[in-house]
């Protein structure tokens, strides 16, 4: 059963599509709910999607036979239709942009579609620098919609085209200063706080012992920045994990790099996938927010579910927002519970001895 959505995007993409002929189709992101729609529609063509958030790679299960998913940023070739619902991540929709004309043959449709409020206007025009002026172009309930035509004549390419992180296939290096240590790690397109450090998490950082050792999780990892340095203080072994497969590819990509064998990353949601293991320290930076709006969801889950991944003696550090009293919903769970450090806009706590 896949759930319902209210991104517009959704519903203009599979008006737009369902009446269209092609046997390939390529579906970079997007919900599960538009990919299993367009495999539905098109039942006889083959259609390849690439979710990023693992999330929506399980509610599609194996709901259609002529879907086959795809690891993000795998290439594309001679596909008859490139489906992309924009994200409000530019760097992400301009790698998409460019990953659907490296895959498109020629005469091939871009069907591109967005939120109004999440600023589909400039990534349309991001689209018709590649692929120039949109054959069709419309809007209603809070979107809009594009589509065009994969032309083989030569266009003058924009400069961002060639960014590392959003061209296909590239990297964005940046360095990771942590103590007297300074490691280069990487990052693409699509993965939280791009290639710097955030405040949050730089506090967080901060906030680590000099010398660490035991098992860590890094929850909601991002590119890796807390895993990573938690594996440079002497940690034995990191594991990472993040519902975003970007960000998993990022993490496990600088651990490539660095040559090492006991520190990972893998895609689940919290706790997913952490079966049996217990750790030493738990730490995160998770999301308070949902666009705009506060939402405890993740970081509720997170606190009630940690005492069972803690080894005894262990601990959960955690980096919140001032404002939002975290230390009372860590209380209702853990015994102990300090604030490590904190500044006017973040408070890092530990909470330990669950109840």
């Amino acid at each position: 059963m896949i759930a319902e959505t209210s991104s517009p995007a959704i519903h203009l993409l599979l008006d737009a599509t369902w009446a269209h002929a092609a046997a390939t189709w390529s579906i970079p992101g997007g919900e599960s709910m538009l990919a299993v729609g367009i495999a539905t529609d098109h039942a006889d063509a083959s259609i390849r999607w690439q979710p990023v958030d693992v999330r929506e790679r399980i509610a599609a299960g194996i709901a259609s036979a002529n879907l086959q998913l795809e690891e993000p940023g795998t290439p594309g070739l001679d596909v008859e239709a490139v489906v992309i619902a924009a994200v409000p991540d530019r760097s992400l929709m301009r790698r998409w942009l460019l990953m659907a004309r490296d895959a498109l043959a020629p005469g091939g449709r871009l069907f591109l579609a967005g939120a109004n409020a999440e600023g589909i206007r400039p990534v349309i025009g991001d689209a018709a620098k590649l692929f120039g002026t949109p054959d069709r172009e419309d809007y209603r309930a809070r979107g809009r919609i594009a589509a065009f035509t994969r032309h083989t004549d030569a266009r003058h390419e924009p400069a961002w085209a060639r960014e590392c992180g959003v061209e296909p296939g590239t990297w964005q290096a940046f360095d990771l200063e942590n103590g007297a240590a300074t490691v280069s790690l990487v990052t693409q397109a699509g993965v939280f706080a791009g290639a710097q450090v955030d405040a949050g998490t730089r506090l967080l950082l901060d906030a680590l012992p000099g010398q660490m050792a035991g098992n860590v999780l890094d929850v909601g990892c991002g590119a890796g920045v807390i895993g990573i340095s938690a594996a440079t203080l002497g940690a034995d072994r990191v594991d990472m994990v993040d519902v975003n497969l970007l960000a998993v590819q990022a993490a496990n990509e600088s651990v490539r790099r660095l040559g090492w064998t006991a520190c990972r990353a893998y895609p689940g949601d919290v706790f997913s996938g952490a079966g049996g293991e217990r750790y030493d320290l738990i730490a995160s930076n998770p999301p308070f927010h949902r666009g705009k709006a506060i939402d405890f969801t993740v970081a509720d889950r997170l606190i009630a579910e940690t005492p069972a991944h803690l080894r005894p003696g262990g601990s959960l550090l955690i980096v919140a927002n001032a404002f939002l009293a975290c230390g009372k919903r860590l209380e209702r769970v853990f015994a102990q519970v300090e604030t490590v450090t904190a500044t006017r806009q973040y408070h890092v706590l530990r909470a330990s001895e669950p109840r």
